[in-house]
């Protein structure tokens, strides 16, 4: 499942950032990576969506949220 398509107040796993590579390695350094815990806090205008990442929080757009895969931490796809 995508990140805009995971629901809100729910933790889940980076699988997969099919993006080009400066967008990818922006979010790398912002800790969105491959395996990387996340926690989707809210929905944001146009689809985007608000996560967490240890005690840090920052806006996806809805685009960029269609291109990141996502599974529940126990690794299954929900």
């Amino acid at each position: 499942m995508d990140l805009g398509s995971w629901p809100t107040d729910t933790d889940a796993r980076v699988v997969a950032v099919d993006l080009e590579h400066s967008t990818r390695l922006r979010l790398s350094e912002l800790g969105l990576r491959v395996g990387a815990l996340v926690r989707v806090t809210h929905r944001a205008a146009f689809g985007g969506r608000v996560v967490a990442i240890g005690a840090d929080r920052f806006a996806i757009d809805g685009r960029t949220c269609t291109r990141i895969a996502l599974e529940t931490p126990g690794g299954t796809r929900p």
